[in-house]
């Protein structure tokens, strides 16, 4: 098992929360392509490999780097060709900070192949990854906002070795009543379990897993979700690292904390929570 964790959690100076990466004993860090201290995408090749030199001299290596969280949406004709070119910037940037790897939302995904937004999603990701196989980069997209047979539709569509899956199971819970509220139709518990539920989820997607997040949430009939301490959740751990295992999963689970106010003591605690599941 392979443990990182995002070392600005909770606004922690990220230099800093790889000191308490070393103190934990995790094998890496988590880091943002872009904004705050490091800001990786706006620096040049020398700089980025500087920061990479120093991270490895806290005896950590960057699990993948983290990107569009919400703000690109690859199935939009706005800003698309922008956002293309700002995924190609992104694709160099893993190459020189984590192997190649980056993980992103990009939109959600419509259900039906026929919908406007499908082909131009197949359209721009293949352009990400054409790019991306010919620098050496992939884009882990990341769940949450489709069903998890939808994503691996899309991957299989996009069919490369630069496209591939960030799982996030807390994300499966934490989407469904967003989902159903921009469809504009009554939120069904029942239904969102069956097309949302985590362990399902990963069987599914498991052959095009890289990377993924160790993080837990509820989801309740009334279509309230909630991100809670990992282990505290409804994303049965214990099942999905099972699952990993009989996989030969040889990535990382990286902890990802977004709440709560004491959000760098749940990934400590966290830290300690899975490496009780081997």
């Amino acid at each position: 098992m392979k443990i990182a964790i995002i070392p600005t959690t909770g606004g922690e100076d990220p230099f800093r929360g790889m000191e308490i990466a070393v103190q934990l004993g995790v094998e890496g860090v988590h880091i943002p392509a872009y904004g705050g201290k490091l800001n990786l995408t706006e620096r040049s090749r020398e700089e980025r490999l500087k920061i990479k030199e120093r991270i490895k001299s806290y005896g950590l290596e960057v699990s993948a780097l983290i990107a569009w969280g919400g703000d690109v949406d690859l199935g939009e004709e706005k800003n698309l060709r922008q956002n293309i070119e700002w995924g190609k910037k992104i694709n160099e940037t893993a190459v020189d900070m984590a192997n190649g790897l980056w993980m992103a939302h990009v939109g959600i995904m419509p259900d039906d192949e026929s919908h406007p937004k499908w082909a131009r999603f197949v359209a721009s990701l293949k352009e990400l990854a054409q790019h991306g196989e010919e620098v050496g980069a992939i884009l882990a997209l990341e769940t949450g906002p489709e069903p998890p047979v939808i994503l691996r539709k899309m991957v299989e569509t996009i069919n490369s070795p630069a496209i591939r899956i960030n799982f996030d199971p807390a994300n499966l819970l934490l989407w469904p009543p967003t989902v159903y509220k921009r469809k504009g139709i009554p939120f069904n518990y029942d239904e969102a379990m069956e097309n949302f539920d985590p362990v399902k989820g990963l069987k599914v997607l498991i052959p095009y897993v890289v990377h993924a997040h160790a993080k837990d949430s509820t989801l309740s009939p009334d279509g309230k979700a909630m991100e809670v301490p990992l282990g505290t959740g409804m994303t049965n751990w214990q099942a999905l690292h099972q699952i990993f295992k009989e996989n030969n999963y040889q990535g990382y689970y990286a902890i990802e904390r977004e709440v709560g106010e004491k959000a760098m003591e749940d990934v400590k605690k966290a830290v300690e929570f899975l490496r009780k599941l081997e």
